[in-house]
């Protein structure tokens, strides 16, 4: 008798495991960092751990860094339409056409930190101003990076030293700005491809910032640094829309408690504590040349690019409205312009 009821115990736990409504469900995140790399390990593995136990053993989100599920940095949006990943970091600027109103935080001039873009840029969604293919997916996080500036392996001082550089930005609005300071614009390289293409001579600069220079190794190689804000990188996380439609009440409700105004106001904070943790760091190499222009040389920077931002209203669809909107969602933060 003893044993039936144990096969019935082991029958029932069994069809328990495989029913989906009990079974948990593993969402693979992708991410195309190293797994040491900062917001892989300090933001996105802490925010997939807080989601899973939120979420009553419904999912559990692993990480699959360094490029697992696909070493491309342009391939992470198609690896989440695909089904390969369920969740990935993604920059808007390797798939050129997909995120357009979103290249508002790429213009020149207006984002001053991280925390400030990822809050204004998660209200231009929350209002309606982002369309097309954020309605695709399930936005998991809306951010901006601090302000990318001038990093160069030769001196670079007023916007005329830019002349016939070969410069390096991570999206269209930022390659534009760079065309308007008459330097020539090189797309096509990622992150973890720019120390190696300027050892190799391939460009002379990037517009980056200084926890990409860390994370990317970029100081090895580039020793001059003008710090003006020529505008920041757009970035997401995303989730297969399908996938998170097909997940248990408590698991979609554990996803949405983590994401949102939350999660990118989370992000931003992080994102410039490391700026300033590997600002320190990169500026202690020898032969490193800083230089914070005055007022009047920010000036004659702002002038130079103007018509990035001009051309970016004047081809973007709700142009005015959208820029209009960030700016003044900026204005509230420390630094705005």
């Amino acid at each position: 008798m003893r044993y039936l009821k144990n096969v019935f115990i082991g029958a029932a736990l069994s069809v328990l495991a495989t029913n989906p409504s009990f079974a948990e469900t593993t969402l693979r995140f992708a991410s195309f960092e190293p797994p040491v790399a900062f917001l892989t390990k300090n933001v996105f593995t802490p925010w997939a751990a807080r989601v899973s136990a939120a979420s009553n053993d419904t999912i559990n989100i692993k990480m699959f860094p360094g490029g697992t599920l696909g070493r491309s940095p342009a391939g992470q949006l198609k690896l989440v339409e695909d089904g390969v990943a369920d969740i990935a970091w993604i920059i808007p600027g390797y798939t050129p056409g997909r995120f357009e109103e979103g290249t508002v935080g790429e213009l020149p001039f207006l984002v001053q930190s991280s925390e400030a873009g990822s809050n204004a840029m998660w209200k231009l969604y929350e209002d309606g101003l982002l369309q097309g293919d954020y309605q695709k997916l399930k936005m998991i996080g809306i951010f901006t990076s601090f302000p990318n500036f001038i990093v160069s392996t030769k001196p670079v001082t007023t916007p005329g030293d830019m002349k016939g550089l070969n410069f390096r930005a991570p999206g269209p609005t930022l390659l534009n700005a760079l065309k308007s300071l008459g330097a020539v614009p090189v797309g096509g390289i990622t992150g973890p491809t720019i120390a190696e293409s300027m050892s190799r001579g391939l460009i002379d600069g990037t517009l980056s910032q200084w926890g990409a220079i860390n994370t990317f190794r970029i100081g090895e190689v580039a020793n001059h640094y003008l710090e003006l804000p020529l505008g920041a990188t757009a970035m997401l996380v995303v989730m297969n829309k399908d996938k998170y439609e097909s997940l248990p009440e408590e698991a979609r409700a554990a996803i949405d408690a983590h994401s949102g105004a939350g999660f990118s106001d989370l992000f931003g904070k992080a994102f410039d504590g490391n700026v300033a943790a590997a600002e320190k760091i990169e500026t202690t190499r020898s032969g490193v040349t800083v230089i914070t222009p005055d007022a009047d040389l920010t000036a004659e920077w702002r002038d130079a690019v103007r018509i990035s931002t001009d051309e970016w209203i004047a081809s973007t669809p709700n142009g005015q409205e959208i820029f209009d909107a960030f700016k003044g969602q900026l204005s509230a933060y420390p630094g705005a312009l």
